[in-house]
């Protein structure tokens, strides 16, 4: 008896309760941290953006040819060699392509998407089984209405029945006029 009695109230304290649970993480905050980390990484993502200034790279590219016209000319007028070196060393500053990069780095809590899924989820089952319910109803409703234009048409042909009973003099006039 002893043991059965034992037994139950180790089922009863052992069990976890959310009130329980959230008492133990205000106790253990670096357990509960590591744990939400575990089960929850924030993912991180990194996306680069080039962006090419058109405007100044056309700007450049004038800028090269006339470079290119005047290096032309300086060299067919024989010059020496020294001014020669010295416009070469001009022409490789001429920097490259004119680019701006962007980095656009994103940090998603996971923990978060996955309340917003679960919620999703429960949200949509509810939606599913009410739209079961609708479909019962619709059914049931269908039924009844095939039942009530069943009767309607009986009720017709019966009216259609009776006066042509009451009337049935008027039509023999009618045919044997004709």
């Amino acid at each position: 008896m002893l043991r059965i009695l034992y037994l139950s109230l180790f089922f009863l304290v052992s069990c976890a309760n959310p009130k329980k649970l959230h008492r133990m993480m205000d106790n253990l905050p670096e357990a509960t941290a590591k744990e939400c980390a575990d089960r929850f990484p924030i993912k991180e993502t990194i996306e680069t953006i080039t962006v090419a200034d058109s405007a100044l790279l056309h700007q450049y590219e004038i800028e090269f040819n006339y470079m290119a016209s005047l290096i032309d000319s300086l060299l067919s007028a024989n010059c020496d060699t020294v001014h020669i070196e010295k416009i070469k060393e001009v022409i490789k500053k001429i920097p490259c392509k004119p680019e701006t990069k962007i980095i656009i780095k994103t940090q998603e809590n996971t923990a978060k998407s996955k309340v917003i899924l679960d919620s999703c989820q429960k949200v949509s089952s509810l939606l599913s089984e009410k739209l079961s319910n609708c479909d019962i109803k619709v059914n049931e409703l269908t039924t009844k209405c095939d039942k009530y234009k069943g009767q309607r048409d009986w009720l017709f042909w019966l009216i259609i029945a009776l006066l042509i009973w009451i009337f049935r003099k008027q039509i023999a006039l009618l045919f044997k006029l004709f």
